[in-house]
């Protein structure tokens, strides 16, 4: 009889370990650490296509995204996603839970709340309270004689945000130029580590202005 105790109690054991490493797992999967893969070439050349990266999540439950920093985030259309059913696009249990964003997008912070980014004779300058006649970016990731088409000037309400690829080519990266303005509602994480290619692994660091 005590064999059999003995016995049920390991099996409780381990049934408990399993249950609590399985809990660890989902909670981090869906709430701290969510897997990318880079598809497209909108971030070149610092992110190129089928390059996996894991993102970020937890920051920004306790900080907001800053100048710099690339994020992926759901698309802001309104309409389902070319690749996502609408039955799937407005299940907020299966998106979250289950699936994921249908289609998720990588890009880096150019404005945050309060700035004015402007975007003008191939250049970018933000102007706000610390910079009240403009700042220009300096923006060392995009390759060198390209620059920054467009022509716009964008205020930054709270939560709001503007967003550019770094591959400022024609018609290579459909950003804030395009569609205005991204809620802090829709962004997932920061790209916080690269893990494929090997030769490229490690962290990724926010620009410097």
């Amino acid at each position: 009889m005590d064999e059999i105790k003995e016995g049920a109690y390991i099996g409780w054991e381990i049934f408990k370990t399993i249950a609590i490493i399985g809990l660890l797992v989902i909670f981090f999967r869906f709430f701290i650490i969510q897997p990318f893969s880079v598809s497209g070439n909108s971030m070149n050349p610092d992110f190129q296509n089928g390059e996996y990266l894991f993102v970020d999540e937890a920051s920004y439950y306790f900080r907001s995204p800053e100048r710099g920093e690339v994020i992926v985030f759901k698309h802001p259309d309104p309409q389902p996603s070319s690749n996502c059913t609408a039955f799937v696009e407005n299940n907020k249990f299966i998106t979250k839970f289950v699936q994921g964003p249908c289609l998720s997008f990588i890009k880096r912070v150019i404005g945050i709340p309060g700035d004015t980014v402007i975007v003008k004779n191939g250049k970018v300058t933000v102007k706000n309270t610390e910079n009240p006649e403009g700042l220009k970016l300096n923006e060392s990731y995009i390759e060198t004689g390209v620059e920054t088409l467009g022509d716009q000037s964008i205020t930054l309400q709270k939560n709001e945000y503007y967003v550019l690829g770094d591959n400022r080519l024609p018609g290579m990266s459909y950003d804030s130029r395009g569609w205005g303005v991204l809620r802090k509602e829709f962004i997932i994480g920061r790209a916080w580590l690269r893990l494929l290619p090997s030769e490229s692994i490690g962290f990724i660091p926010k620009a410097k202005y």
